[in-house]
């Protein structure tokens, strides 16, 4: 079952783009045979716009395959036994990551449904600013761990093609720029404290940030002690 869903992720876009390449090119011969085409010129709004709508497209495909790659635990791992049999310090740095990374699903779970998530989202119109802000800090980690771990296996071939997603995702973020703008002004003018304070105040800030943290381990030292019970 999960073998034919992946299946179907992989190649449901590629049967999309052949579908609708056929119905454009009908679309461009019913046109020529009514002389008309001139209604076939885009403007230049209309192909930035529709470039945008492609990389909505590019990045939801790979932030879904990505997803639930990782969902299914099929991302990371290490299945050689001539790896995992060779001391650690003689182990390359992708398949030693690869393996700590397949040691908790926690991980995988929680980024893959967030990658799952801004897929969904950024290909929504109305949700499509929303999707790429959340996209932008996962392809951020993404390209910081295939920079970090993967270069020396596969080049610089995975690295780049993060650079590429993130260079989309702000060429989304770019293109609704009068409301990202409007958003950026709302979130920091005019944001302050609701009284003020003398300078001595701020100058304690540090030791009272310290004796909230030991306040919080105090608190939740029983519910620690419990999960410690309970993992045992």
């Amino acid at each position: 079952m999960l073998e034919k869903v992946s299946m179907t992720i992989v190649y449901a876009p590629f049967v999309l783009f052949v579908v609708g390449l056929v119905f454009y090119i009908l679309n461009v011969i019913k046109h020529y045979q009514q002389d008309k085409l001139s209604e076939l010129k885009l403007s230049k709004e209309k192909f930035y716009d529709f470039v945008v709508l492609v990389l909505r497209w590019y990045l939801a495909y790979y932030m879904l395959d990505y997803g639930w790659g990782k969902m299914i635990g099929e991302q990371f791992g290490n299945r050689s036994v001539e790896i995992l049999n060779t001391p650690l310090k003689d182990v390359d740095k992708f398949n030693l990551a690869w393996h700590l990374f397949s040691l908790d699903k926690t991980f995988d779970i929680v980024i893959g449904i967030m990658q799952i998530i801004g897929a969904v989202l950024i290909v929504i119109n109305r949700t499509v600013l929303v999707g790429a802000l959340l996209l932008l800090p996962i392809l951020g980690q993404i390209f910081l761990v295939d920079f970090a771990f993967t270069a020396n296996m596969f080049g610089a071939a995975l690295p780049i093609r993060l650079v590429c997603m993130i260079v989309s995702d702000l060429l989304i973020l770019v293109y609704h720029k009068d409301r990202m703008i409007l958003v950026w002004n709302n979130l920091t003018k005019g944001t302050t404290t609701k009284f003020k304070y003398k300078w001595w105040v701020f100058a304690l800030l540090p030791l009272f940030g310290l004796l909230t943290d030991f306040g919080f381990a105090t608190l939740t030292y029983p519910i620690k002690l419990l999960i410690n019970q309970l993992t045992k």
